[in-house]
């Protein structure tokens, strides 16, 4: 049987059994509508996550055989994944210039994270230990830690990293990951870190955001107005 005419009220429950009561049939199919678009939204974030995740763990498998070897690390540091390896087996004492070996290394790890096509950014971070340096090329530690981090990223690219997805940053002897203690804990604090930045844009909120500042959201590259 046909109706000419939808009802103009729907009698139903809505959120709870206390709920219960009629609403116009409009308000109803916007509350539906709603819930929808949330439950996609969720089922999405949810797709993405899945899928970085699982990138992510490809690219440990890839980099294990320089995990084995001790050239480097990843950890979880602030809820970003970082690419630990100690400045000593990049550069020679107190250079910015990649070394042989240093040359490899980091030739292994563009390759690999070239292979896994990861969607996120990534930032080079130069750290150094507390010991001063005072030379002219170098004349403090934020200098020295600088140079690495742009001398890392520049040969990242030459092996073929997208240049529009990678940047560089220094933090000297402001963060080290143990005390300067001791010979051993300074080179452990002298150390080049690949970060791989979290994508604001999926983040709840992160439109609203934007909008409160009267900023929209902008692609990378497009050298529009900031």
């Amino acid at each position: 049987m046909r109706f000419p005419f939808a009802p103009a009220l729907l009698c139903v429950s809505l959120l709870s059994p206390l709920a219960s009561g009629c609403v116009p049939a409009a308000k109803y199919q916007k509350v539906v509508d709603e819930n929808t678009k949330l439950s996609t939204r969720v089922d999405n974030l949810q797709a993405k996550a899945q899928a970085r995740l699982k990138a992510l763990k490809d690219l440990l498998e890839d980099l294990k055989p320089l995990i084995d070897r001790g050239l480097l690390e990843v950890e979880i540091v602030d809820g970003r994944v970082v690419i630990g390896m100690t400045a000593d087996v990049l550069f020679p004492s107190g250079s910015a210039t990649l070394s042989a070996d240093g040359k490899r290394n980091i030739a292994e790890v563009a390759t690999a994270l070239k292979r896994r096509n990861l969607s996120q950014n990534f930032q080079i971070e130069g750290h150094t230990d507390n010991d001063p340096i005072n030379t002219p090329e170098f004349p403090d530690n934020w200098h020295l830690g600088a140079a690495r981090a742009v001398t890392v990223l520049e040969y990242m690219v030459d092996q073929g990293f997208p240049s529009d997805r990678i940047s560089a940053a220094t933090f000297g002897d402001t963060q080290p990951v143990v005390p300067n203690n001791s010979g051993t804990a300074r080179a452990q604090n002298r150390r080049i870190e690949i970060v791989v930045l979290p994508d604001l844009n999926d983040l709840p909120g992160s439109k609203q955001l934007l909008e409160a500042v009267g900023k929209a959201a902008r692609p990378r590259g497009t050298g529009g107005p900031r």
